[in-house]
């Protein structure tokens, strides 16, 4: 009996294993698209392309208006709501991708921990570039840049250091969501801040808007009579 091609056996091969997800990509590899790779790296660039773009249009049309109405309605802060709503939802899926990595015997611990780092240093040359290159220009404030960078750049370094020991103990656990904690807490307290400022540098200004508002105000008719009556009794008594 002759041996199957090489695709065909592939073909048979992932589609007796396939892979979990909506989409078999092994298998539109070696069965559809013959394992060619001139063919099949284009088609799959463009799948991926694809799957970016029904993220933005998902995202767009629910994710951001659900986050800005519990933003209202929670009265939070851009700030407040870029550090708790926005980090959840966007941190989701990669807390769910690196458990299931992470669980079980056949675990893949580095690959867990790995992809978290991938999806920060995506997040922090892709995906700022980007949204730089389509929003610009506009305004960062100096101090919450600086806070937001310098944290996320410890946060880093630590889960690299966990990383390379291939190892995490309880108290380096307990201690990154007590950070977490500590930069929500942070953020708090200079958006406090920052508040009062505003009213204390706020007040001033109304007070003198409404001295100059009423130094403007028209004369009443009854001022008007007064001003006659007291004239017309200077002239008289001249």
């Amino acid at each position: 009996m002759a041996s199957l091609p090489y695709t065909a056996a592939a073909c048979a091969s992932v589609r007796a294993d396939p892979a979990p997800g909506l989409l078999n990509y092994a298998a539109v590899h070696s069965c559809l698209l013959r394992a060619d790779r001139r063919l099949s790296l284009p088609v799959l660039a463009l799948l991926l392309l694809l799957h970016f773009r029904f993220l933005a249009v998902a995202a767009g049309a629910h994710f951001s208006p659900a986050v800005s109405r519990l933003a209202s309605r929670l009265r939070l802060s851009p700030s407040m709501a870029a550090v708790t709503l926005l980090a959840l939802g966007n941190g989701a899926p990669d807390a769910f991708a690196s458990a299931a990595a992470l669980r079980g015997e056949g675990g893949l611990p580095r690959a867990g921990l790995a992809a978290i780092l991938s999806a920060g240093a995506f997040v922090s040359a892709f995906v700022v570039g980007a949204v730089s290159l389509i929003a610009a220009p506009f305004a960062v404030p100096p101090a919450s840049f600086t806070r937001d960078v310098f944290l996320y750049l410890v946060a880093a370094s630590a889960l690299f250091y966990i990383y390379l020991s291939a190892e995490i103990f309880l108290w380096q656990a307990v201690g990154l969501v007590l950070f977490y904690v500590f930069f929500v807490g942070l953020v708090f307290y200079m958006d406090l801040g920052a508040a009062g400022k505003a009213v204390s540098s706020a007040e001033p200004e109304i007070a003198n808007g409404m001295s100059r508002g009423a130094m403007d105000l028209p004369v009443s008719v009854e001022h008007q009579k007064q001003r006659k009556a007291s004239l017309w009794t200077v002239l008289t008594k001249r």
